[in-house]
């Protein structure tokens, strides 16, 4: 199950407004908890707490003295956690107790009780979550897969979003490409290879996946077929200057010189100023010497 929420995700699980989200976590009563590429975001602990937030205002307390409560309770015992994640909350009056270890923690005082089950709470949030995850689409767990495949602590949560993505559309070539991107930084090569060719099954056309399942097929030492691979990510698309450059690699790899040095001058063509300019520029010179005494015996 997801664990990391951003506000409008909670608001629509949760059917909580973003703007009183927005406030609670301003004035510190409900603050996101985790973290996912360096932005705070909610986890399914803080949803609980919104849950009760929810439930108690809609008794009658209001934010800032649930806010109040919090406070207090860290005062009075540091390392208490929100007393809205807690397993029973009460409503007295107008204030908000707890029951904590067989202790009821009074922060403020008050009349009138009532009970809150956090367990029923976390029962209907969990349900809440699945309805969500339910009615989203292919391409709507793609975007998800995107908001975590950059970073290798989010990879598994991206891996089952594209899952997702590929199980409701099985011919989505870009989510077997994505996937195959993260197994091929894992150096997972067998899988990156399984996906690759997965996405071209769905796409012949797709120059994107020919080009990484080359470089994959490169990694485990199939050099003539990374090679081929590179042959047809130029044939479905003649601008791809990066398939070019490994084009050209591959040819010397297999000592196919003639082949190099044309694919190097087709790289140039293509991106004559880039980064491996000079490198490619390099490599032309020394194969041309290279030739040139061959060409006149």
């Amino acid at each position: 199950m997801l664990n990391y929420f951003s506000t409008r995700d909670a608001s629509n699980i949760l059917g909580i407004k973003t703007g009183r989200l927005r406030y609670w976590k301003r004035i510190g009563l409900v603050t996101p908890s985790n973290l996912r590429k360096g932005r705070r975001c909610y986890g399914f602990q803080d949803l609980i707490c919104l849950k009760t937030a929810q439930g108690l205002v809609a008794q009658g307390l209001q934010a800032t003295q649930m806010r109040n409560g919090v406070e207090s309770l860290k005062r009075k015992f540091p390392g208490f956690d929100n007393y809205l994640a807690n397993k029973r909350v009460y409503v007295f009056g107008s204030h908000a107790i707890i029951r904590h270890k067989d202790r009821f923690i009074e922060p403020q005082s008050g009349q009138l009780l009532f009970e809150f089950d956090l367990d029923d709470f976390a029962e209907e949030v969990e349900h809440r979550i699945k309805h969500f995850e339910s009615e989203k689409t292919a391409e709507g767990w793609f975007q998800e897969g995107l908001r975590y495949d950059s970073s290798k602590e989010t990879y598994p949560f991206a891996l089952e979003a594209y899952q997702k993505a590929v199980e409701l559309d099985p011919n989505f070539g870009d989510a077997y490409v994505n996937m195959g991107n993260i197994y091929y930084l894992q150096e997972l090569f067998v899988d990156a290879e399984r996906c690759y060719r997965l996405a071209i099954a769905c796409d012949p056309d797709h120059a994107k996946a020919y080009f990484n399942l080359g470089n994959t097929l490169d990694e485990l030492h199939c050099t003539q077929e990374a090679g081929d691979c590179f042959q047809k990510s130029l044939e479905k698309d003649p601008n791809f200057s990066d398939a070019q450059y490994n084009l050209a690699a591959t040819c010397e790899k297999l000592t196919l010189w003639d082949a190099a040095c044309t694919h190097w001058k087709n790289y140039l063509n293509l991106d004559p100023v880039g980064k491996h300019a000079d490198f490619a520029r390099k490599r032309i010179k020394l194969l041309q010497s290279n030739l040139e005494p061959r060409s006149q015996k």
